[in-house]
């Protein structure tokens, strides 16, 4: 799920609500998805056609919360491709999301959980604009940041060239919340500080405090994320390694294709290499987003059988390869040492870097799966933890 994407040359030219891409097991379909919650008519319909032939899509949605006596717009857009569904009972939501096709709930209090999630995004997209405007620098280049990584690549002619425009803005911010909570600290910012210490990053990351600096931290992984789907749409794309040249109609010349791909890290090549034996690699971005966002990041160490039968059930993943799947940061952004740590006597076993607050609402979702009280961890400040990080949570969205 992609959302709120901006095309600006120099002007805005559309806005995309929601970009939802399904990775099948025979094809990646792709939908784009807008949402009126006021009022709406048959301009707005015409405009998503249009946006549809510009993206190259064959299928659409426009979701709305009442007909307005236009019920024949269902009947109207369906031979321009265009799903248009009146969500006027949120009580039959799930029910009516299912039956129009747009697929089932592995589990329907999954709907609340994301509705936290998205929240969170949003709060720190808003916070990174309101520390901008009063002046932080660290702020400014984190809503460049999110403007490349979020707009930018989306319109990429193809996953090459979105993956060079990732690594580039990847290059350009190594530290961005390190540079950010040094800032704070009083040294200034600089995305690619040397230093290592600051007093406001080790609060941010022990224990959820500075929410720019874990907006940041958000960035960061966002940007990953975004990495991995290019890599997962490139593999998709050429199955058997880099197209490395094509001669033209004629036969009089020949194209280099694969000369964006060779630009790429190393450790790009080492990663998709990898990625192309995984027999599950295409759901692999889906499960990544589910477990930052959804997850938090992290998984109970002494129920890590029971959590991976339960993250399968939701991404499409076997079980058996869960752990295979956790092994993508390790090896797309290799770091001293691994992506996942233990931090102390808990049974919390976790990305680095993720966001306290998202920490939360991945702790929130054990408490309605397990209920903390009945837990019965086997390190003994497993269920503090999780408390800490949901309170956090709390507060940052109250």
């Amino acid at each position: 799920m992609e959302k709120q994407i901006i095309e600006s040359d120099p002007s805005d030219i559309l806005e995309l609500d929601i970009f939802a891409t399904h990775y099948g097991p025979e094809e990646a379909v792709q939908q784009l998805i807008e949402v009126k919650s006021g009022k709406w008519g048959f301009t707005d319909l015409f405009k998503v056609v249009g946006w549809m032939e510009y993206l190259g899509l064959e299928r659409g949605a426009f979701f709305m919360t009442r007909w307005d006596d236009r019920e024949s717009a269902q009947r109207k857009m369906e031979p321009l491709g265009l799903d248009v569904v009146c969500f006027d009972d949120f009580g039959a939501a799930p029910r009516l999301f299912t039956e129009k096709g747009f697929g089932s709930f592995a589990e329907p209090r999954l709907i609340g959980l994301w509705r936290h999630s998205y929240g969170v995004e949003r709060k720190f997209v808003k916070l990174i604009h309101q520390k901008e405007r009063a002046g932080a620098e660290g702020a400014k280049a984190a809503k460049t940041y999110h403007r490349q990584i979020n707009n930018g690549t989306f319109f990429a002619r193809a996953p090459e060239e979105s993956l060079a425009l990732l690594y580039d803005a990847y290059r350009e911010h190594p530290k961005l919340a390190l540079g950010y909570a040094r800032e704070i600290d009083g040294a200034g910012f600089d995305p690619h500080t040397p230093a290592s210490d600051s007093p406001s990053y080790k609060t941010a990351l022990r224990n959820g405090t500075h929410p720019e600096v874990q907006a940041c931290m958000y960035l960061e992984h966002r940007a990953r994320l975004a990495i991995l789907k290019a890599a997962v749409d490139y593999a998709l794309a050429h199955p058997d390694g880099p197209p490395e040249f094509r001669v033209s109609e004629d036969g009089k010349s020949f194209f280099f294709q694969g000369l964006a791909y060779h630009v790429l890290p190393e450790t790009f090549h080492d990663g998709i290499g990898w990625l192309r034996k995984q027999s599950n690699f295409r759901r692999y971005a889906t499960f990544w987003q589910q477990f930052l966002w959804g997850w938090g990041g992290f998984y109970l160490e002494d129920r890590a059988e029971e959590e991976f039968e339960w993250m399968a059930q939701y991404s499409g993943i076997p079980a058996g390869e869960i752990p295979t799947a956790l092994e993508a940061f390790d090896r797309f952004f290799p770091i001293a040492g691994d992506w996942l740590t233990t931090p102390g006597s808990t049974d919390i076993h976790m990305l680095k870097m993720v966001p306290f607050i998202f920490q939360g609402i991945g702790a929130h979702q054990r408490r309605i799966q397990y209920n903390l009280s009945a837990l019965r961890p086997s390190a003994p400040y497993t269920i503090p933890d999780l408390a800490r990080r949901i309170s956090c949570a709390v507060d940052f969205l109250l």
